[in-house]
Protein backbone atom coordinates (compact mmCIF):
# COMPACT_ATOMS: atom_id res chain seq x y z
CA UNK A 1 0.00 0.00 0.00
CA UNK A 2 1.69 3.21 -0.99
CA UNK A 3 1.86 5.77 2.23
CA UNK A 4 -0.39 7.67 2.80
CA UNK A 5 0.37 11.77 3.34
CA UNK A 6 -2.12 14.29 5.52
CA UNK A 7 -1.82 17.63 3.50
CA UNK A 8 0.16 19.61 5.44
CA UNK A 9 2.91 16.51 4.96
CA UNK A 10 2.18 17.35 1.43
CA UNK A 11 2.88 20.88 1.55
CA UNK A 12 5.91 20.61 3.42
CA UNK A 13 7.54 18.79 0.49
CA UNK A 14 6.43 21.32 -1.79
CA UNK A 15 7.95 24.09 0.53
CA UNK A 16 11.06 21.88 0.40
CA UNK A 17 11.25 21.40 -3.09
CA UNK A 18 10.60 25.45 -3.65
CA UNK A 19 13.19 26.21 -1.52
CA UNK A 20 15.65 24.06 -3.00
CA UNK A 21 14.44 25.48 -6.60
CA UNK A 22 17.44 27.38 -8.05
CA UNK A 23 15.25 28.74 -11.02
CA UNK A 24 13.58 31.82 -10.60
CA UNK A 25 10.91 31.44 -12.71
CA UNK A 26 10.47 27.92 -12.38
CA UNK A 27 10.54 28.79 -8.19
CA UNK A 28 7.39 31.45 -9.19
CA UNK A 29 5.34 29.04 -10.67
CA UNK A 30 5.87 26.23 -7.94
CA UNK A 31 4.95 28.99 -5.25
CA UNK A 32 1.99 29.80 -7.25
CA UNK A 33 0.62 26.23 -7.60
CA UNK A 34 1.45 25.66 -3.90
CA UNK A 35 -0.93 28.82 -3.10
CA UNK A 36 -3.56 27.55 -5.54
CA UNK A 37 -3.47 24.06 -4.26
CA UNK A 38 -3.19 24.70 -0.50
CA UNK A 39 -6.39 27.34 -1.05
CA UNK A 40 -8.05 24.17 -2.43
CA UNK A 41 -7.12 22.20 0.42
CA UNK A 42 -8.37 24.71 2.97
CA UNK A 43 -11.46 25.55 0.92
CA UNK A 44 -10.43 29.41 0.67
CA UNK A 45 -11.66 30.41 -2.72
CA UNK A 46 -9.92 34.03 -2.54
CA UNK A 47 -6.95 32.32 -2.34
CA UNK A 48 -7.13 30.43 -4.96
CA UNK A 49 -8.18 33.39 -7.34
CA UNK A 50 -5.30 35.16 -6.50
CA UNK A 51 -3.62 32.15 -8.06
CA UNK A 52 -5.67 32.99 -11.43
CA UNK A 53 -4.96 34.62 -15.02
CA UNK A 54 -6.68 37.92 -15.22
CA UNK A 55 -6.88 36.29 -19.07
CA UNK A 56 -7.96 33.56 -20.55
CA UNK A 57 -8.89 30.73 -18.31
CA UNK A 58 -9.09 26.95 -19.37
CA UNK A 59 -9.68 23.57 -17.53
CA UNK A 60 -10.04 20.04 -18.82
CA UNK A 61 -11.16 17.30 -17.00
CA UNK A 62 -11.43 13.81 -17.69
CA UNK A 63 -13.24 12.74 -14.81
CA UNK A 64 -12.35 9.86 -13.01
CA UNK A 65 -13.51 6.40 -13.99
CA UNK A 66 -16.02 6.50 -10.85
CA UNK A 67 -17.01 10.17 -10.92
CA UNK A 68 -18.75 11.78 -14.08
CA UNK A 69 -16.57 15.11 -15.24
CA UNK A 70 -18.86 18.19 -14.89
CA UNK A 71 -19.67 19.56 -18.32
CA UNK A 72 -19.75 22.70 -17.07
CA UNK A 73 -16.08 22.53 -16.96
CA UNK A 74 -15.39 23.06 -20.45
CA UNK A 75 -17.41 26.32 -20.26
CA UNK A 76 -14.90 27.90 -18.11
CA UNK A 77 -12.97 30.91 -20.16
CA UNK A 78 -12.37 33.66 -17.48
CA UNK A 79 -12.01 34.28 -13.67
CA UNK A 80 -16.00 35.06 -13.42
CA UNK A 81 -16.31 31.34 -14.14
CA UNK A 82 -13.46 29.98 -11.85
CA UNK A 83 -14.58 31.48 -8.75
CA UNK A 84 -18.16 29.94 -9.74
CA UNK A 85 -16.38 26.65 -10.22
CA UNK A 86 -14.70 26.47 -6.96
CA UNK A 87 -18.11 27.84 -5.04
CA UNK A 88 -19.85 25.78 -6.33
CA UNK A 89 -17.40 22.56 -4.98
CA UNK A 90 -17.04 24.36 -1.37
CA UNK A 91 -20.60 24.73 -1.36
CA UNK A 92 -21.37 20.45 -1.76
CA UNK A 93 -19.19 20.82 1.62
CA UNK A 94 -16.01 18.68 -0.03
CA UNK A 95 -12.21 19.86 -0.19
CA UNK A 96 -11.35 21.19 -3.79
CA UNK A 97 -8.15 19.12 -3.17
CA UNK A 98 -6.59 16.44 -1.10
CA UNK A 99 -3.13 15.54 0.06
CA UNK A 100 -0.74 13.67 -2.62
CA UNK A 101 1.99 11.39 -2.40
CA UNK A 102 4.57 10.22 -4.60
CA UNK A 103 4.60 13.81 -6.37
CA UNK A 104 7.50 14.47 -9.37
CA UNK A 105 7.27 17.88 -10.96
CA UNK A 106 7.95 18.46 -14.32
CA UNK A 107 9.16 22.10 -16.19
CA UNK A 108 8.53 23.19 -20.00
CA UNK A 109 8.95 26.63 -21.18
CA UNK A 110 4.94 27.11 -20.75
CA UNK A 111 4.74 25.45 -17.20
CA UNK A 112 4.70 22.34 -15.21
CA UNK A 113 3.51 19.40 -14.08
CA UNK A 114 2.59 17.35 -11.30
CA UNK A 115 2.16 13.42 -11.40
CA UNK A 116 0.96 12.12 -7.96
CA UNK A 117 -1.50 10.04 -6.30
CA UNK A 118 -3.59 11.75 -5.09
CA UNK A 119 -6.03 11.16 -1.78
CA UNK A 120 -9.12 12.94 -1.37
CA UNK A 121 -12.54 12.24 1.00
CA UNK A 122 -15.75 12.40 -0.96
CA UNK A 123 -19.51 11.43 -0.55
CA UNK A 124 -20.79 8.02 -1.62
CA UNK A 125 -23.49 10.28 -3.75
CA UNK A 126 -20.20 11.09 -5.68
CA UNK A 127 -19.48 7.72 -6.75
CA UNK A 128 -22.21 6.91 -9.07
CA UNK A 129 -19.71 5.24 -11.62
CA UNK A 130 -17.77 3.56 -9.34
CA UNK A 131 -17.53 -1.09 -10.28
CA UNK A 132 -18.41 -2.07 -6.88
CA UNK A 133 -21.52 -1.04 -4.40
CA UNK A 134 -21.49 2.23 -2.47
CA UNK A 135 -23.57 3.23 0.29
CA UNK A 136 -24.68 6.97 -0.88
CA UNK A 137 -24.95 7.81 2.32
CA UNK A 138 -21.27 6.96 3.05
CA UNK A 139 -18.15 8.86 3.04
CA UNK A 140 -15.25 7.36 1.27
CA UNK A 141 -11.44 8.19 1.02
CA UNK A 142 -10.39 7.51 -2.67
CA UNK A 143 -7.03 7.52 -3.67
CA UNK A 144 -6.35 7.28 -7.56
CA UNK A 145 -3.01 8.56 -9.83
CA UNK A 146 -3.10 11.78 -11.19
CA UNK A 147 -1.41 14.10 -13.74
CA UNK A 148 -2.08 17.77 -13.61
CA UNK A 149 -0.71 20.71 -16.29
CA UNK A 150 -0.66 24.19 -15.66
CA UNK A 151 0.54 26.70 -17.94
CA UNK A 152 0.96 30.30 -16.95
CA UNK A 153 0.38 33.61 -17.77
CA UNK A 154 3.48 36.57 -18.28
CA UNK A 155 2.61 37.26 -14.61
CA UNK A 156 3.06 34.07 -13.53
CA UNK A 157 -0.57 33.49 -12.59
CA UNK A 158 -2.24 29.87 -13.36
CA UNK A 159 -4.24 29.62 -16.85
CA UNK A 160 -6.19 26.94 -15.69
CA UNK A 161 -4.96 23.06 -15.21
CA UNK A 162 -5.33 19.67 -17.75
CA UNK A 163 -6.57 17.09 -15.49
CA UNK A 164 -5.96 13.36 -15.97
CA UNK A 165 -7.39 10.63 -13.96
CA UNK A 166 -6.23 7.10 -13.64
CA UNK A 167 -8.61 4.78 -12.48
CA UNK A 168 -8.81 4.67 -8.33
CA UNK A 169 -5.99 2.14 -6.45
CA UNK A 170 -8.58 2.49 -3.04
CA UNK A 171 -12.08 3.30 -2.03
CA UNK A 172 -12.30 2.56 1.24
CA UNK A 173 -15.23 4.17 3.57
CA UNK A 174 -14.27 5.99 6.44
CA UNK A 175 -16.12 6.74 9.51
CA UNK A 176 -17.30 10.61 9.22
CA UNK A 177 -15.26 11.24 12.65
CA UNK A 178 -12.14 9.80 10.83
CA UNK A 179 -12.32 12.40 7.76
CA UNK A 180 -10.62 15.68 9.67
CA UNK A 181 -8.09 13.74 10.46
CA UNK A 182 -7.48 11.86 7.44
CA UNK A 183 -7.23 15.62 5.76
CA UNK A 184 -5.47 17.48 8.68
CA UNK A 185 -8.25 19.21 10.78
CA UNK A 186 -11.52 20.95 9.81
CA UNK A 187 -12.47 23.16 7.13
CA UNK A 188 -12.52 27.05 8.17
CA UNK A 189 -15.62 28.07 9.26
CA UNK A 190 -17.39 29.91 6.58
Amino acid sequence: MPRLSTARQSLARLDARIAAESDARRKAWLTTYRNHWWGEVIGDVDMVMDTMSHGPISYTFDGHPFMSADESLARITDRAGTRAMYEGVVALGVRMAGPFDDERVLFDEHGMALTCVLSAVYPGTFLARHSEPVDPDGIYLIRWPNVTTIRFDAEGLMMGEDIINGAPIRVQQVDRSQVDMLLDGPLPAA
